[in-house]
């Protein structure tokens, strides 16, 4: 009876079997296009050009011609510092000039009494000159009179504190009337000048990346390849992404590489240009910047979602020709949006499983369903 009954319940076992449903699989096919591989970075923006105002000369400050904040042009006044004291001296070393050009008149008219008295040898060879060296220390007065004056038109110039860069200017950092200590070294700072019109995003990238780009031209370029003068001559493109980004929407172009490679850190400075005319990108901001280390190539992809885990190996899972699952360990590249490239495992146009992989196992038989993209 054991015997019987054990026979039964196999036959009904395997009835079941041949009844159960094969599983349906959703699948895309891999997909072939065009890619470049890129490396992501972080780093800051910098502005174009900043400027620290300081003032010359010193005084009371009388005006500012802003309002904090104001986009200001090249040349624009920005801060006006009391100009009596240094209008008096420019005044009174005008007058000086003017008494050393009478002197000097008073001394030619003398040197040519003299030259002519000298030859009727009605005057001594040594009053002769000294009347000759009395106008050459006359002139000497006149230039000393002249540069003096000039000094001081500068100090009364220096009155006036334009701005010598176009941009916008931060906030005023004294109010009117305060004093102002001025000079090159030490001078109280009145405002900052800003240009980030165009940005510039500043990164470091490590010694492999570098080489790997490096290496890249020159395999480009091959017997013919020269290094450019300037890095911005290539026009390699590069992408930034602010902190609430999703992509990389704003382009620009690096412009400049550093020469050397930090010894402590095994990295060096890259650096990207950017017009930001909306003027979204700020100095200072936190970036994500995304830069090209190959050229166009072919290569297979398909979606993240068909991209397996299995310890340290990746895999996908395959439907073959006759409808059954295949797994295929894979070497995966960069990140394409939704998708990534496959650098060997899977071909172009077999079909990935993208779905219900968690219900399916090599060599099993399923239906295969096309998932629309």
């Amino acid at each position: 009876m054991l015997f019987v009954l054990s026979g039964c319940r196999g036959a009904k076992d395997a009835s079941s079997q041949r009844e159960r449903p094969i599983q349906k699989v959703a699948f895309v096919p891999a997909k072939q296009d065009k890619v470049t591989d890129f490396v992501e970075l972080v780093g800051r923006l910098a502005a174009n050009e900043t400027v620290d105002i300081q003032s010359r000369v010193s005084g009371f400050l009388l005006t500012t011609h802003f309002v904090d904040g104001q986009q200001v042009n090249k040349d624009d006044p920005l801060f006006t510092i009391e100009p009596d004291e240094y209008q008096a001296i420019y005044n009174q070393s005008l007058a000086a000039i003017d008494v050393a050009k009478t002197k000097l008149d008073l001394a030619e008219k003398t040197f040519a009494r003299s030259k002519k008295l000298l030859d009727k040898n009605a005057v001594s060879r040594e009053e002769f000159e000294q009347n000759q060296a009395a106008v050459a220390e006359a002139q000497a007065n006149l230039k000393a009179s002249e540069a003096d004056a000039a000094r001081v038109k500068l100090d009364l110039d220096y009155t006036k504190i334009i701005s010598p860069i176009s941009g916008r200017v931060d906030r005023a950092l004294l109010d009117d009337g305060n004093y102002v200590t001025g000079g090159l070294v030490g001078g109280t700072l009145l405002a900052t000048v800003v240009n980030d019109r165009p940005i510039k995003a500043v990164a470091s990238v490590d010694e492999n990346v570098r080489l790997k780009f490096m290496r890249r031209q020159r395999e480009v370029g091959g017997e013919d390849f020269k290094e450019v003068d300037k890095l911005v001559e290539l026009q390699i493109p590069c992408y930034l992404q602010l902190q609430d980004e999703q992509d990389f929407p704003h382009e620009g172009i690096l412009e400049y590489a550093e020469i050397k490679v930090d010894q402590q850190t095994g990295t060096s400075q890259l650096r990207g240009v950017f017009e930001n005319k909306d003027g979204l990108l700020k100095p200072g901001m936190f970036v994500r910047l995304k830069v090209p280390v190959s050229d166009a190539y072919d290569a297979v992809l398909v979606p993240a979602t068909a991209i397996g885990t299995d310890q340290a190996t990746q895999f996908v899972y395959v439907i073959n020709s006759a409808d059954e699952i295949e797994h295929r360990t894979v070497e995966l590249g960069d990140r394409k949006g939704k998708l990534r490239v496959v650098k060997s495992g899977v071909q172009a146009e077999e079909s990935v499983v993208v779905a219900g992989m968690q219900l399916i196992q090599p060599g099993m038989k399923v239906e295969p369903v096309m998932r629309e993209e």
